[in-house]
């Protein structure tokens, strides 16, 4: 067989030799198409321009005019307000996302400053980049520091050994909170009923799949997602701009809160509470007992007949005095007739009840337009809502909640500028120079680099302490006003009010300098019932106190001039 096979051979000279390979090579060559540096540099930047820039962030450069000097630059620390970059030129949706985390932490080692050089390498090499190359990278970082708050103060030009270099000039804007609308909205209802997904289909604008998407977003612990039921006190925010949309939204990225609060006109400040007989007395009724809340959000679900637990929370939240907005959930889970017998058997309670409150829900627009001011006490505002579509009363909910008013309006900041600060502690972190608080303002302004009491400890003695930084929604600010949720760093001002673990509690207040604070265990009390059940008390009873975020047990010590108030009336708001 070896013998009959025939090989080919073809000598070095001839024409014939790696025929086809030389065909091959030639397409390669003929599909590979070369571009100059200026031509790659075009292409880049009409990629970035039309994707990641807008056209008002874009930066040109004219320095034909310009006598340009050179610098001398030393190598990039990691720590401090000064970043080195050579250029950016192909940047990524992945890349602008590192570089927002990168320029935020440059920003808080500068306390709302930072600079940027763009042309030189990390060892101080003053290499330069073309001018082209220049504003394609000056225009990614002005883009990134709009999108986080800030704006370019300057920039500066010098020559380097092949290019250019520029210096970027960077400044954290102060957001003007005084001039935005909040309004705190708490979410009742009981548990099973829809809250947390209610509120993470609002904020995250993705509807809920039937089986806990949407709630994944706002629960706090582990183990409430595990088990599908919220324990703990949340908070979330949804902003509207003057045109009234919504804020919360955006094709490329998850938006954070500095962006959303920057872009926003109105707030809406979700507060989420727990449903469940366990955590009511521990976490919702403390949240309720405070003075900042605007609305009641009571949701009922349809696919539950309405049970005892029920009219015992609407008579409760009838009797804080606050509006009231109802909302029927999962109104997919059932059909029309289930659910027209859901609405009347509501009424029938309301009626039962002896509330005073009307029914009326909204339909459409014109409902909105008409109801929306909460002018009329005697109506009780009810959507129909299914978390799995848009359309109805969800698109409803959140057109009436863009046109809703201001409940409070004694929260004028000429007002809040002659009160006197007080700030109420709810949480507590421990750091090794500081220690974070995290509560409300319910009096006057709250300021950094300003001393205020501390207390009362113990033996109810007051600590001066100082705050040396306030966020709110993760944003850096100056000061913060009455009603606001925020987060204050103290410390302590020399060895004597060292601050310790026992030294800062739940309970505590800052309070003004100017105030003469006295600590107070004994104090008189007058006990209502807001059910119709008559109590006997005996000489064991120990109530539960809760005055805003206080909740302590107390023992009465003086039962003989104990006057007990039997309330029959439940209409009755005291």
């Amino acid at each position: 067989r070896k013998k009959e096979r025939k090989v080919s051979y073809h000598p070095p000279d001839d024409p014939n030799r790696n025929r086809n390979t030389n065909k091959k090579k030639k397409n390669k060559k003929q599909r590979k198409k070369t571009f100059s540096l200026e031509e790659k540099d075009k292409m880049k930047r009409i990629n970035i321009d039309k994707n990641l820039i807008p056209k008002d962030r874009r930066i040109s450069i004219d320095v034909s005019q310009c006598k340009l000097k050179k610098k001398k630059y030393h190598i990039e620390y990691d720590y401090g307000n000064v970043e080195y970059k050579l250029k950016l030129c192909d940047v990524t949706l992945e890349r602008i996302i590192e570089l927002t985390s990168q320029i935020n932490f440059r920003l808080r080692e500068g306390n709302g400053e930072c600079f940027y050089v763009i042309g030189v390498e990390d060892n101080g090499n003053d290499l330069g980049i073309s001018k082209e190359e220049l504003e394609i990278s000056l225009s990614v970082i002005n883009t990134i520091a709009i999108n986080s708050g800030c704006t370019v103060k300057n920039i500066q030009y010098f020559q380097g050994k092949e290019g250019l270099i520029a210096e970027m000039h960077i400044k954290k804007l102060e957001i003007d909170l005084a001039s935005k609308i909040q309004i705190n909205i708490g979410v009742l209802g009981e548990e099973g009923t829809g809250k947390s997904t209610l509120i993470g289909v609002l904020i995250n604008g993705i509807l809920d799949n039937g089986r806990g998407l949407a709630r994944r977003g706002v629960l706090r612990h582990k183990h409430e997602i595990l088990c599908g039921k919220t324990s703990s006190f949340s908070h979330h925010i949804l902003g509207f701009d003057e045109k009234g949309e919504l804020t919360n939204y955006d094709k490329l990225e998850k938006p954070s809160y500095l962006k959303i609060v920057s872009k926003s006109t109105k707030i809406i400040n979700f507060y989420d509470m727990a449903g469940s007989t366990k955590t009511f007395n521990r976490t919702t009724l403390t949240a309720l007992s405070n003075e900042y809340l605007d609305y009641l959000l009571f949701v009922i679900s349809a696919k539950e007949v309405m049970t005892k637990k029920t009219e015992d929370l609407l008579r409760f939240i009838y009797n804080i005095n606050l509006p009231i907005i109802t909302i029927i959930n999962k109104i997919d889970l059932i059909s029309e007739e289930e659910l027209n017998k859901v609405i009347s058997k509501y009424k029938e309670i309301i009626i039962a009840l002896n509330l005073g409150k009307i029914l009326q829900i909204i339909k459409n627009d014109e409902d909105i337009a008409l109801f929306s001011p909460m002018e009329e006490k005697d109506i009780l505002l009810t959507f129909l809502v299914s978390t799995l579509k848009w359309e109805g009363g969800l698109t409803l909910f959140k057109n009436f909640l863009s046109v809703l008013p201001q409940h409070r309006t004694n929260d004028k900041l000429m007002d809040i500028n002659l009160e006197k600060t007080e700030f109420d502690i709810h949480e507590i972190r421990y750091k090794e120079t500081c220690v974070i608080v995290k509560g409300i303002v319910s009096s006057g302004k709250l300021r950094i680099k300003t001393k205020y009491f501390l207390g009362p400890d113990v033996e109810g003695n007051f600590k001066i302490v100082e705050v040396t930084g306030i966020h709110y929604k993760t944003i850096d600010i100056s000061y913060t006003y009455k009603g606001q949720y925020c987060d204050a760093s103290i410390k302590s001002l020399g060895p004597i009010n060292k601050l310790t673990k026992d030294d800062v509690k739940k309970g505590m207040l800052l309070l003004d300098l100017n105030n003469t604070p006295i600590a107070s265990r004994l104090f008189e009390i007058e006990l209502w019932t807001i059910d119709n059940t008559k109590k006997t008390l005996k000489s064991t009873y120990q109530p539960i106190l809760i005055i805003k975020h206080i909740r302590q047990g107390v023992k009465i010590k003086n039962r003989e001039e104990l006057f007990f108030l039997y309330n029959n009336d439940i209409n009755t708001k005291d």
